[in-house]
C-alpha cells in the first residue's frame, strides 16, 4: 500500500521533532504553560505516551510581557528551600518577574508537565527569551506557530484614523472637548485656598 506525500509528511512530523514559537505577550502564565507543557510532553501526536519521550521544542518569547490573573502578582506565593537553616522563603511573584523575566513561565510550564519521571527531559525543550530577540540558530528551526490562547485587544491609541471614522459614532464630541486617550492632560498642583489678610 503506497502512502501520499501528505501522508510522508505527517508521518515525518509526527516521528521529527518541530520547533514551536508562541507569543506570551499579555498571556495568562499558566493557561498557556498547560499548552506549552502539551507541546513539550508530545500530547499532541497520535504516538504520545506518558512514558515516552516524543515531544517538540517550544520558544517562548516576550516573557516578560505574561500576565497573571486578578491580583496573582501579588498574592501568588513560591516557596523556596536552599535546606539550610533559616533558608526557607515565600516569595511573591512580581519579585521573581523582576528579578528574571522568564523564571515565571518556566515555573509554570514545569508545574504543568505534573509529576512525570521524564518531566526533566521535556522541560530541556523549552526555550524561553523575556524579548522577541532570539538566536539565529533557533529562528532557523522554526517551523511553527502556535497560536495564543487568549486574543490581545488594542489599545486606544493603536486605531489607525481611518479605523477611527469607520466605527460608528453615537453622538458627536464638542470642538472644545478635550480627549484624555489622545492629548493627556498634566496633572494640577494642589489648589491651596487663599487665607483672609488680618
Amino acid at each position: 500500500m503506497s502512502v501520499s506525500r501528505f501522508g510522508r509528511v505527517n508521518q515525518w512530523l509526527t516521528m521529527a521533532r518541530q520547533w514551536h514559537v508562541v507569543d506570551a505577550k499579555s498571556q495568562d502564565a499558566y493557561v498557556l504553560g498547560e499548552k506549552v507543557a502539551k507541546h513539550l510532553a508530545g500530547g499532541h501526536k497520535p504516538i504520545w505516551h506518558p512514558e515516552t519521550d516524543c515531544g517538540d521544542h517550544v520558544v517562548v518569547i516576550n516573557c516578560r510581557h505574561v500576565a497573571m490573573h486578578a491580583f496573582d502578582w501579588k498574592h501568588r506565593l513560591y516557596h523556596f528551600d536552599k535546606q539550610y537553616p533559616k533558608s526557607k522563603a515565600l516569595i511573591p511573584a512580581y519579585q521573581i518577574h523582576e528579578y528574571d523575566p522568564t523564571r515565571i513561565m518556566f515555573l509554570a510550564v514545569y508545574k504543568a508537565l505534573g509529576n512525570s519521571v521524564v518531566r526533566r527531559m521535556h522541560v530541556q525543550r523549552l526555550h524561553l527569551f523575556a524579548d522577541a530577540d532570539m538566536p539565529e540558530f533557533v529562528q532557523k528551526n522554526l517551523g511553527n506557530q502556535l497560536r495564543r490562547i487568549q486574543p490581545v485587544p488594542k489599545r486606544s491609541d493603536e486605531y489607525t484614523a481611518e479605523e477611527r471614522n469607520a466605527f460608528p459614532r453615537l453622538f458627536e464630541f464638542e470642538k472644545d472637548f478635550v480627549e484624555d486617550w489622545k492629548t493627556p492632560i498634566e496633572p494640577h498642583e494642589r489648589f491651596v485656598p487663599e487665607q483672609p489678610k488680618k
